[in-house]
This record gives C-alpha cells, sequence and structure tokens, in this order.
C-alpha cells in the first residue's frame, strides 16, 4: 500500500474517530433524560467491596430524577451521594443481589436512603435507579 494510500485511511479513521468522540460528549450532557423523559443524573461508575470480602461489585449507576434541579442538587452533593451508594452496595452479599428480586430490593433502598440524605421525597426526589453496568466477580 502507498504511503499515499496509508495517510488517507489514517485521515478517515481519524476523522471518523473524532465524529464519534465529539458525538459521544455532545450527548453526554444533553442525553440527560430516561427513555420515560424524566432528567436523569449519571454517577460515576463504583467498584466495592462486598460485605464477605471475598467478592467486588462493579456498578454503573443512573438516578433517574423528578425534576432537574434535583440533578443539581445530586451534583452539589455528589460527596454524600457517593457515601450513601458506597456504603449501601458494600453492605451487601453477592447472595443478596445475584437475583433480579435482589437487585430489585437493591434499587428500592438506594432509593430510600439517597432520598433521605437529600432530603427529599421519591415524588420529589430520587424517583428511579438504574443499573447501567452491574457485575460481581
Amino acid at each position: 500500500m502507498s504511503y499515499f494510500r496509508r495517510f488517507i485511511v489514517l485521515l478517515t479513521l481519524t476523522c471518523g474517530l473524532a465524529s464519534i468522540s465529539a458525538s459521544a460528549l455532545a450527548n453526554s450532557d444533553k442525553g440527560s433524560a430516561s427513555a420515560t423523559g424524566a432528567p436523569t443524573a449519571h454517577l460515576e461508575p463504583f467498584v466495592v467491596n462486598l460485605s464477605s470480602f471475598d467478592k467486588y461489585l462493579q456498578a454503573v449507576i443512573t438516578l433517574q430524577v423528578t425534576a432537574n434541579e434535583i440533578g443539581d442538587k445530586i451534583k452539589t452533593y455528589m460527596p454524600m451521594v457517593r457515601h450513601v451508594v458506597i456504603m449501601t452496595l458494600s453492605s451487601k452479599d453477592s447472595s443478596e443481589v445475584q437475583s433480579s428480586a435482589g437487585k430489585k430490593a437493591l434499587v428500592e433502598e438506594l432509593k430510600e436512603k439517597l432520598n433521605s440524605a437529600l432530603k427529599t421525597s421519591e415524588h420529589e426526589g430520587v424517583s428511579d435507579v438504574f443499573f447501567e453496568n452491574f457485575v460481581i466477580q
């Protein structure tokens, strides 16, 4: 392959990747609504030891909130929000959260604890918790 062709292929790949990256960046702030249209707050990934200390949990969580103001409040109180999530996740044993029912119970517990920490109710604060990634190892 000639140098010119290699250059064209490299340039095309670079432009394509730049386009994908720009699209992802644009959607990271504007894509803050769930399928129901409600605003969401994305949390950075969590990696915690489970209570038995022989396994750990990696989770990516998005919170559905009732209003954009709650999303702003979550950003303001992010250290407290992360602390509540970490303490809740790390208090669980792997057998508790492996099943679908266990994950649903965890969602309810997280909603309750986060709304309590934010001093809001479910109807005014965090209305749902979505696991975008949930891996126990």
